[in-house]
């Protein structure tokens, strides 16, 4: 789980890739542009067989407030899922464009209000509170502990903070695009896209001060990214408080230690790729996978500065983001539908059925546990059989 400072209502754009002329993501859009159910082209598709019209338990299927064809659905079919996360299959988080937010139970899923409708593409799950932004100038909180609000409450108990930031942070610089905290560590890591290449960072930690406010500081100083390929960053996550990954563009891959500590240490690995990284998950301290554009997926088992090359990726779409439940249970998203399985010996293509003629971007996705995945993308959020 970025400056532009606001939501916008624009369609998603594509930027150009820093030094290399590839053309890459940009950050999510506020809502799709895809044309709804009905209104696409009814030929023959050429991937139909990864599109099936009927839910089986095999499948992924829609299953989500967001969509109107899913059980308990109804909402704008246009509404991008930025992000995914969980506590457990039976307490799920899922935030997005223009406000949305909704939580999963284990039965059913429910639309909550955060109190505006600025694009969230964070969450951070400490055991007491939920916490979500989208720039780093407004934090929405609930729970307890949470610093002395600014505004609020919502409707639906969220409060708005505006956290403490260094000197040197200039919001127009940066947008936060991931976020991730392992259980019970005090620093939430931010993986950012700096416009300026070397005049900030992409690394940045937010936690709850000691005299009780959201504060952000530098997780790699502007200095060293001046140095490393770190201002440009697309993902973040780590098995432990105190290792984390994360990748970005041109390949970058960064691993940092004592994470949760005072002085975190942030070495760069070699991945093998210029391609732009858009997501990597981390199976154990010495193993991680990462995922990009053109269905690049790289493997770290443990080597000193080398990542491994996967050749037998059955996709050529950018992959956006990668999650599992142990290192034989590996999911990967992208572009046009495309989700990607490892069972430990193969990455194969999973089919996802009731999309009809639509192919949504997916962006985001998280495993609770091997057979409880769930997806989320451009209008949608899809599991396994419909259900958790």
């Amino acid at each position: 789980m970025g400056m532009a400072a606001c939501a916008t209502t624009a369609s998603e754009t594509r930027e150009e890739e820093p030094n290399t002329g590839r053309r890459v993501p940009s950050a999510p859009a506020d809502a799709a542009t895809d044309a709804a159910p009905g209104d696409a082209d009814a030929a023959p598709c050429a991937d139909c067989e990864y599109f099936p019209e009927a839910c089986s338990a095999e499948v992924l299927c829609p299953n989500g407030p967001f969509d109107p064809s899913a059980p308990g659905g109804g909402f704008d079919v246009r509404t991008q899922v930025n992000v995914i996360r969980g506590r457990s299959s039976s307490d799920v988080w899922a935030a997005g464009a223009l406000g949305a937010l909704a939580h999963y139970d284990g039965v059913s899923w429910s639309r909550l209000d955060p109190g505006n409708r600025e694009t969230l593409r964070t969450l951070w799950l400490p055991d007491s509170a939920e916490i979500s932004f989208g720039v780093f100038e407004r934090v929405y909180a609930r729970g307890a502990g949470m610093p002395t609000a600014d505004a609020g409450p919502s409707p639906d108990g969220w409060t708005v903070h505006s956290p403490v930031t260094p000197p040197t942070y200039r919001s127009y610089d940066l947008q936060p695009v991931s976020a991730w905290a392992a259980p019970g560590a005090e620093w939430l890591w931010c993986a950012t896209r700096a416009w300026r290449p070397g005049w900030t960072t992409g690394l940045w930690r937010m936690r709850v001060s000691p005299d009780s406010k959201f504060e952000f500081a530098h997780g790699a100083s502007p200095q060293l990214c001046a140095t490393l390929p770190c201002s440009h960053m697309t993902s973040v996550h780590g098995a432990s408080a105190d290792t984390l990954w994360a990748v970005g563009v041109e390949g970058a891959t960064m691993r940092i230690t004592n994470a949760d500590g005072e002085t975190p240490t942030i070495k760069a690995f070699n991945s093998q790729t210029f391609d732009a990284l858009l997501g990597v998950w981390a199976a154990s301290d010495s193993e991680a996978w990462a995922v990009g554009a053109k269905g690049t997926i790289r493997h770290y088992a443990g080597q000193a500065l080398l990542w491994d090359v996967v050749s037998d990726v059955p996709t050529i779409e950018d992959l956006n983001a990668i999650w599992g439940s142990s290192a034989a249970d590996v999911w990967a998203v992208g572009n046009a539908g495309v989700v990607l399985h490892y069972d430990g010996k193969v990455w194969s293509r999973v089919k996802v059925a009731g999309l009809g003629a639509r192919r949504p971007d997916l962006t985001t996705v998280w495993v609770s546990a091997d057979g409880h995945v769930w997806v989320g993308g451009q209008g949608v959020i899809l599991s396994l059989g419909g259900k958790p």
